[in-house]
């Protein structure tokens, strides 16, 4: 499937980094980091978005956009409803971002993003009425900070952005466009918003100055292997802070180079609520994903009581995977330092 002269590993390691780094990256540098010709480049590129489904996006950040409600639920049903129904249920919902069917201790796995605590609690409200045939069993936690990974958006996210928010009508147009792909020319964005390509580039520029738009980066329809999904409480005692965490962070920077296209953990996030914080965890077999997610933490926490539920991910029904490889020892998020 590839070109004889790829070297698959290192190449569509280098490719993906510098693409979630900065997906914008011309196709001039990207050919130069990788070390392949221009056209060689953009077969690897091609490939990557055929079978991979990488999809060129943003991180972009939900505070500075008024999304003060942030929640990641784990649902177990005692009934479980058919893929076709969740995927009609939540093709229309505004505030759920992401939905996976999951394999495990959970059925489902949901990331919500509201603009206030009174339209999350309807939208939680509404859901539970319209999966209660179900006997769901919902388990919210808030989602406070992102250490490592992001979860990607829904282009619906922009009609949700609060009115004092200082972005307008373009500047929400050309957020719904690089979301959707945050690879198109500047002449592009201006055709379609019918504005000439300076303003557009100084628009965009706008939006990456004021912080709006963390990056340009990239998200996948297919893991390429098993990705799990765990949450973990534990209790806090003198050590945490000064053994666990940074043990936890060498963990996963360390991970960053165990595989060829992606750090075994793409995602981790401080929770409160139900559970203390939220990984994902890549493997090619799903022992190999539990265990360098799932039970490296359980054993690192098993001195403070720790309590985990872990599921497979099988199938995404709204959404896409945040799944890179980013530099993580330069983009760790670390509060206590």
């Amino acid at each position: 499937m590839y070109p004889e002269e790829m070297n698959v590993a290192k190449s569509d390691k280098i490719l993906l980094r510098a693409l979630s780094s900065n997906s914008r990256t011309s196709l001039a540098e990207l050919s130069r980091q990788v070390g392949m010709s221009p056209a060689t480049t953009n077969k690897l590129l091609k490939h990557m978005v055929s079978h991979l489904g990488v999809k060129f996006t943003l991180e972009v950040d939900l505070d500075k956009l008024g999304f003060s409600e942030r929640h990641i639920l784990s649902v177990r049903f005692g009934k479980k409803p058919d893929e076709l129904f969740l995927s009609e249920l939540f093709a229309g919902d505004p505030f759920t971002q992401d939905a996976f069917i999951t394999n495990g201790g959970f059925d489902l796995l949901l990331f919500v993003a509201a603009d206030t605590p009174m339209n999350y609690m309807k939208w939680e409200t509404d859901i539970a009425v319209k999966l209660s045939k179900y006997l769901p069993e919902f388990r919210p936690s808030e989602y406070i900070f992102d250490m490592l990974g992001f979860m990607p958006l829904n282009d619906s996210f922009v009609d949700f952005i609060k009115e004092g928010i200082k972005a307008d009508a373009t500047d929400r147009a050309l957020l719904r466009i690089l979301n959707g792909n945050s690879r198109a020319s500047y002449r592009e964005m201006g055709n379609e918003l019918g504005v000439n390509e300076d303003t557009v580039r100084y628009r965009v520029f706008k939006l990456q100055r004021s912080g709006i738009i963390r990056r340009f980066t990239v998200a996948v329809q297919n893991s390429g292997g098993v990705l799990s999904s765990y949450f973990m409480r534990y209790r806090f005692d003198e050590r945490t802070m000064s053994d666990i965490f940074p043990k936890q962070r060498r963990h996963n920077v360390g991970e960053d180079d165990a595989l060829p296209l992606v750090n075994r953990t793409p995602m981790l996030v401080l929770l409160s609520g139900s559970y203390r914080f939220f990984g994902l965890s890549f493997g090619y077999t799903r022992k190999q994903s539990i265990d360098s997610g799932v039970k490296w933490h359980a054993n690192l926490l098993k001195g403070n009581n720790p309590h985990e539920a872990h599921a497979v991910i099988t199938k995404s029904v709204k959404g896409l995977l945040p799944l890179r490889n980013l530099d993580a020892e330069r983009n760790y998020r670390y509060i206590w330092r």
